[in-house]
């Protein structure tokens, strides 16, 4: 039987929600803007409890919605790349700190999989055959078996902010392995080939700290 499991912060209903506040968590994409890793960080972070608003951060005067805004801007339109991602958190002084996997395969799934348990959100990148050749989503969950004491993941769950809202299901695409090197990814309207570029984890510093 299939398990699906979620980050702990997220609250499952009719919109995705940030368990402790009851505020929306899901950020939408733009269609002319290409920060889908901005949108991700914002989302990440609510689920860190660092931002209370991951939706509406330019209407915000002070705080650290505005301060996420005010850095997040001047990249609105061109975007990150992991690389470019994890300095960005590393610099944001907001209490986390990245760790980056360049690994594809079964090494980012176990890596994904580990942070997640732990409580920390994961901002997954890949390229695309497509107009759109490099994307990033936020990995909310992951969906397996259960085999004994291991758990066996077969997909990660996604909130990608270019999609639909994801609603009562809590994500709204997926990536599985598919053909070797290859991930298929999946959401309501399309299905394609993609190759995962690695991974970063948004660590909350406190806790790392107590968990070292």
């Amino acid at each position: 039987m299939l398990i699906r499991k979620f980050h702990r912060n997220i609250r499952l209903g009719h919109k995705s929600a940030i368990a402790p506040t009851g505020n929306p968590l899901f950020s939408r994409q733009g269609h002319w803007d290409g920060s889908s890793t901005l949108h991700c960080v914002a989302m990440a972070l609510a689920l860190l409890g660092k931002l209370i608003d991951p939706v509406y951060l330019p209407y915000h005067g002070n705080g650290p919605e505005q301060k996420l805004w005010d850095d997040a801007w001047p990249h609105y339109l061109s975007g990150m790349t992991l690389a470019e991602l994890a300095s960005f958190v590393a610099d944001l002084n907001l209490g986390v700190r990245p760790a980056t996997c360049t690994a594809s395969g079964h090494d980012l799934l176990r890596f994904t999989q580990r942070e997640l348990d732990t409580g920390w959100p994961v901002i997954i990148g890949w390229r695309q055959r497509h107009p759109v050749r490099w994307r990033a989503a936020l990995v909310v969950g992951f969906e397996g078996r259960q085999l004994g004491n291991a758990f066996d993941t077969q997909a990660l769950l996604l909130i990608d902010p270019a999609g639909h809202e994801p609603g009562f299901a809590g994500f709204n695409a997926r990536l599985a392995p598919h053909n070797n090197a290859q991930y298929r990814y999946q959401s309501c309207p399309v299905t394609r080939s993609v190759a995962l570029l690695g991974g970063v984890s948004i660590r909350d510093v406190v806790s790392a700290g107590a968990d070292a």
